[in-house]
């Protein structure tokens, strides 16, 4: 039963470590697309998997220094290892963060005469043709076009 439980408490550091591994992994492969954004990602990713790797060994650690130290023993050395470890957290979610909001990379500018979807942000460093001003009708002093009917042009 000693072994089941231990399992089950260290299950979320092993299933944390595979996730943040995954992630710093991912963010250096993309690196070059993201930019800037990637490399805090993945600096949080690594700060965070300190602070699992930290609990994961204060979790494996504590039977043993409870039964050489006793209770009251351990407790200042529970308060300096539980401290590091809200700092890792704390550093690392704020780099995650700061990886999320932080300004991309411009995408490359396309190439004239290349075809360029739609959806795509034009960059704003692209020179753009100058707009020319729709012609005007000229009228005739107080004289206003009168308003067309909202459907089929008023025939019946």
């Amino acid at each position: 039963m000693s072994s089941l439980a231990s399992l089950f408490s260290i299950l979320p550091q092993i299933v944390m470590v595979i996730v943040l591994l995954g992630g710093a992994i991912l963010m250096a492969v993309r690196r070059g697309e993201h930019g800037r954004g990637a490399v805090l990602g993945m600096a949080g990713c690594i700060v965070l998997f300190l602070g699992v790797v930290c609990n994961g060994i204060l979790v494996f650690a504590t039977p043993s220094l409870v039964s050489s130290m006793g209770v009251s023993g351990i407790q200042p050395l529970f308060l300096v290892v539980n401290l590091v470890i809200l700092i890792f957290q704390v550093v690392g979610t704020v780099l995650l963060i700061s990886g999320v909001v932080a300004r991309r990379n411009p995408a490359a500018p396309a190439q004239q005469g290349q075809w360029q979807p739609e959806w795509q942000p034009q960059s704003p460093y692209q020179q753009q043709p100058p707009q020319q001003p729709a012609p005007q009708q000229q009228q005739q002093p107080g004289w206003q076009s009168p308003p067309q009917p909202p459907f089929g042009g008023g025939q019946g």
